[in-house]
């Protein structure tokens, strides 16, 4: 039984490190994308909103994404 619980904490751990590490790439992939929408340029207000907006959109869907894996094993 011991084998059978070590092997479930094991197969969690790595769940959990690889989800980690998607966040880690997903926080860095939305900096990167404010940066791209800070500009010295003036902008429309409307335009600005319309950029805010799909920012939040993808950063939704990414954490959507995440939170729809399933797990592997039986953890």
């Amino acid at each position: 039984m011991k084998k059978k619980n070590k092997m479930c904490y094991t197969t969690l751990v790595k769940q959990l490190e690889t989800m980690d590490n998607q966040i880690c790439k997903i926080k860095e992939q939305i900096k990167q994308l404010k940066s791209c929408f800070i500009t010295g340029e003036e902008a429309c207000q409307d335009e600005i909103e319309a950029d805010r907006a799909a920012m939040e959109a993808i950063s939704d869907i990414c954490l959507d994404a995440l939170l729809d894996v399933e797990p592997k094993g039986e953890a």
